[in-house]
């Protein structure tokens, strides 16, 4: 029997903590670490009180945000169980979630990292759950919506593509899965190390099955399995800032593991087309705000 640590860092999740907490008791058997990132809500004060009485539970209440990564390293870096999983606050597991995926780490004996499909709230599927590392030409396909108006065309392909899976397919290596719900094998852990912290939050996930590869090992998907993620609770109440630390991420896997496999121009053309990205979704986000309230006044 595999022993398994679940770890949720929490930020501003309200009453969704609650859900996640609870769903991780009934359907994991080891320990559960609820790391706070200085939440001004009330998630994890009511969630304490909700949870008072159960023995499994550990909590850490950071004093500020040091981001996605760092929040995991606190409980990664200690780990003593087989399996880490590593689970958004918006994210509900169910009874099959663990069992399929420990079980496909049984049959697939190098691979390091999975996770499984990703359900929207209405059931659909979200396509981050199963990606490819995005590149210079990728992204612009992304920018330009290509993998829209082609959708049949592969060199437009999207770069997430978990929105078309069957479930009957068997255990499957992806290049990347994504950081909602991931499920990592602590051998494999020693071997890649931890998160990489200087990523705040978004593209950490990208990085690791990155760095997975690099190691040679394998990231898995398992159809099989599923989650259910409400998506962006956290994220709400600061749209602007998590989109500029997603465009840093992103500037910074690319750094990282292609900028030396280009020419300058092509590189400072990326970089270009990650500010000009982050200023128009900004400039989207803002209006979206702007709208409603006008229709209310």
């Amino acid at each position: 029997m595999f022993s398994t640590h679940i770890i949720i860092v929490n930020y501003n999740a309200g009453d969704w903590l609650i859900r996640s907490v609870r769903s991780a008791l009934a359907f994991s058997s080891g320990q559960i670490t609820i790391v706070d990132n200085a939440s001004s809500d009330n998630s994890i004060a009511n969630a304490r009180r909700k949870f008072s009485a159960q023995t499994r539970l550990n909590w850490i209440e950071n004093s500020d945000n040091g981001g996605f990564a760092a929040a995991n390293n606190q409980v990664l870096e200690t780990l003593d169980e087989d399996y880490a999983v590593l689970m958004n606050p918006d994210c509900e597991i169910n009874a099959q979630s663990l069992p399929l995926i420990l079980n496909a780490f049984s049959d697939r004996a190098n691979m390091g990292i999975a996770s499984c499909r990703i359900l929207n709230e209405d059931g659909s599927l979200q396509a981050t759950c199963r990606r490819r590392f995005p590149t210079p030409w990728s992204a612009l396909v992304r920018m330009l919506q290509l993998h829209k108006l082609f959708p049949q065309y592969q060199p437009f392909a999207n770069f997430d593509y978990g929105d078309d899976v069957n479930i009957d397919t068997k255990t499957q290596a992806v290049e990347a899965i994504s950081g909602a719900f991931m499920v990592v094998r602590r051998s494999a852990l020693k071997q890649v190390g931890l998160l990489d912290q200087a990523y705040f939050m978004h593209c950490e996930d990208l990085d690791w099955c990155k760095r997975f590869e690099e190691h040679g090992l394998e990231v898995g998907f398992v159809p099989g399995a599923s989650v259910l993620h409400a998506k962006g609770v956290s994220s709400a109440s600061r749209p602007i800032k998590v989109l500029w630390t997603l465009h840093l991420g992103m500037n910074r896997f690319f750094d990282t593991h292609y900028s030396k496999q280009y020419s300058w121009p092509l590189r400072y053309s990326v970089k270009l087309g990650i500010g000009l990205s982050f200023l128009a979704r900004s400039a989207l986000t803002l209006l979206r705000c702007v709208l409603p309230s006008r229709g209310k006044a």
